[in-house]
């Protein structure tokens, strides 16, 4: 599941209520640990006893974004966390766009929630 890092209300309530729905079906939410429509849908499988897996961007022993640490240990708790870079890389203009297709091709399909008109550029920001 991915969208965007700032969601807007109706579009939070979207990704948790997809997360759950998929939860309870058996599935594991895949997502990227990002702010906004990641952090809801992770937080959402967790809260409902559901795995949920996070493709991150960054090494990991990063955060990003910062504030997302302790998401991150509960991810690592409730299914997976994956990265692909050295332990202590940061975030850079190379790394989301790899992390991205790291993700899709690990799961069987996307669902964007809520994107903005440049989405589809490759951002760190």
């Amino acid at each position: 599941m991915v969208g965007s890092r700032r969601v807007s209300p109706s579009g939070r309530q979207v990704a948790e209520d997809l997360a759950i729905r998929l939860t309870e079906r058996g599935l594991t939410v895949v997502s990227g640990l990002a702010a906004g429509v990641d952090t809801c849908a992770h937080r959402a499988a967790i809260r409902v006893g559901g795995r949920t897996v996070a493709v991150i961007g960054t090494g990991i022993r990063r955060h990003c974004p910062p504030e997302n640490e302790g998401l991150q240990q509960a991810v690592a708790e409730h299914g997976a966390v994956f990265s692909q870079f050295w332990p202590d890389r940061g975030p850079d203009k190379t790394t989301f766009p790899v992390r991205n297709g790291t993700m899709s091709g690990y799961s069987p399909a996307t669902i964007t929630v809520e994107a903005g008109e440049w989405s589809r550029r490759c951002s760190t920001s």
